[in-house]
């Protein structure tokens, strides 16, 4: 193959996967689940506020989430074709979460949500504030409607 083709392949693999993408809207209204394998249902009202459910598959103390395990979530959506968002729960066991993030479309057409998260737990005191709070990112994927 000539230089100057072998040089355009990865041009055209790229144009092929944003012809494939754009223009692709992500909705983040369904079931998803987590890499930890936590469950999130998502709905958005039609002032862009969302409501929902999540249930942890990770404490970081038996207890910390709850008996339950799940906790009412609360946040908000901004509009576009892959929307950024940002939603939180208070837990039963003292502490709380808040994610943001983006609803993302894949070149396969799939759609993942790519988020930050930060989890404060309760201190007992000034002294216990430096181990109260951890920061991560997860990914999330759809999965199928229920029928």
């Amino acid at each position: 193959m000539p230089p100057v083709r072998r040089a355009a392949l990865p041009c055209l693999l790229l144009c092929l996967w944003a012809s494939r993408t754009q223009g692709a809207v992500c909705n983040v209204t369904g079931v998803w689940m987590s890499a930890m394998g936590s469950i999130l249902k998502l709905a958005v009202s039609p002032d862009a506020e969302l409501g929902g459910n999540y249930m942890t598959s990770v404490e970081t103390m038996k207890g910390a989430a709850g008996n339950q395990r799940q906790s009412r979530l609360s946040g908000l959506l901004n509009r576009g074709a892959q929307p950024t968002f940002a939603f939180s729960v208070v837990w039963e066991g003292g502490s709380s979460s808040s994610w943001v993030g983006q609803c993302l479309v894949l070149g396969d057409g799939s759609q993942v949500l790519k988020t930050l998260w930060m989890l404060r737990s309760a201190a007992q005191g000034p002294e216990d504030d430096w181990k109260s709070t951890r920061i991560g990112e997860d990914t999330f994927f759809h999965l199928p409607a229920e029928e």
